[in-house]
């Protein structure tokens, strides 16, 4: 009962938050957004919606390929039950933090164990982190010139992109190397533990060693699987051009003066809002990702920005819950052994 309070609370915290920011963003130009979306492209829309959905299919691939290392008769139909409810936890928790457990859970209601589902998590975390560093550091490198001429901006993107190569730099590093497994458990966690930034250094210093021979074993089974790596890694990369490409989508569809050559431009300044608004705690990033896309696509115009980030903004994340929330709550499987 605690459980779905929390989750309530959460979801009127999205609302409250990412209405604030609409309200604040459109102002008094609330009269020329409704008729920036009464003469919006119906054609453009449902392509936008349809090419989001194909982001969920995706999505639901890297489970099915590593879900039947342990099942063979794991079915696309549970991956994508599975994979379109971790988004919605995901979307209803701080750090995205709660997809995981559900997850996990839905795994054991499928027949794959809480130890197996885990491994599959966490190879599907190192498919899309590799990817996602390696995309991310191609769009900066391409878009360099932009950035440096906005510093305040390009502060922000570097500490995201920084962020996440760090992790997975010590994720890959800490369980290849002894050395620097040694340098994190030991020097890292102990200069934490001083500074009061962790509490119990012992339970803390076992769950890193723990995760990181975890990531190792899971690593080497990625290796000795390469079509499934690859074939991991090609979906996530289709996924981050579709979930990137999403603003573009809201621009043609609301009639904006962005043609096919802006297409690149505008994955590039999406996937910065991605990298900035990352590590924010709030569910959903309610409010910084709406922020970032203010200032990222200013150059829209007040009226094409604000109404381009309500429908970027429903397609790319309300979506999500809203089908999220349907599948986890109707799926037969999921609710019958929840009843038994």
């Amino acid at each position: 009962m605690k459980g779905k309070k929390k989750y309530l609370l959460n979801i009127a915290v999205i609302l409250l938050i990412g209405g604030t920011v609409i309200y604040l963003s459109i102002g008094n130009q609330w009269k020329q957004v409704v008729d920036a979306f009464a003469h919006a492209k119906i054609s453009w829309i449902i392509a936008m919606a349809i090419v989001m959905f194909l982001y969920y299919i995706f999505d639901a691939f890297s489970l099915l390929y590593f879900g039947r290392f342990y099942k063979k008769d794991y079915t696309y139909k549970q991956s994508f039950i599975n994979a379109i409810s971790g988004t919605f936890f995901n979307g209803i928790t701080p750090f995205a933090s709660g997809g995981q457990f559900a997850q996990v859970y839905i795994f054991n209601k499928q027949g794959i164990a809480p130890t197996y589902s885990a491994s599959i998590l966490l190879m599907c975390f190192i498919c899309y982190q590799s990817v996602l560093v390696i995309y991310t550091g191609i769009v900066l490198i391409f878009k360099y010139q932009y950035f440096i001429e906005r510093p305040a901006i390009f502060s922000l993107v570097v500490l995201g992109f920084l962020i996440n190569f760090v992790v997975i730099a010590a994720l890959f590093g800490g369980a290849k190397s002894k050395t620097l497994q040694n340098f994190l458990t030991h020097t890292i966690l102990k200069f934490l533990t001083k500074i009061r930034i962790i509490k119990d250094y012992e339970s803390t210093c076992f769950k890193v060693k723990t995760y990181l021979s975890d990531f190792r074993n899971q690593l080497g089974l990625l290796q000795r699987n390469k079509p499934v790596l690859i074939r991991s890694c090609i979906c996530n990369v289709i996924k981050l051009t579709i979930i990137y490409s999403m603003p573009f989508f809201s621009a043609k569809a609301l009639n904006l003066d962005v043609s096919f050559y802006d297409f690149f431009d505008f994955i590039g300044l999406c996937s910065c809002i991605y990298l900035i608004n990352a590590f924010l705690p709030i569910p959903g990033s309610s409010g910084g990702s709406e922020g970032v896309y203010l200032l990222l696509f200013s150059f829209l115009g007040p009226v094409g920005v604000s109404s381009s980030m309500f429908l970027w903004r429903f397609m790319s994340y309300y979506m999500g819950l809203i089908i999220g929330a349907l599948v986890f709550s109707l799926d037969k499987e999921i609710n019958r052994t929840r009843l038994e």
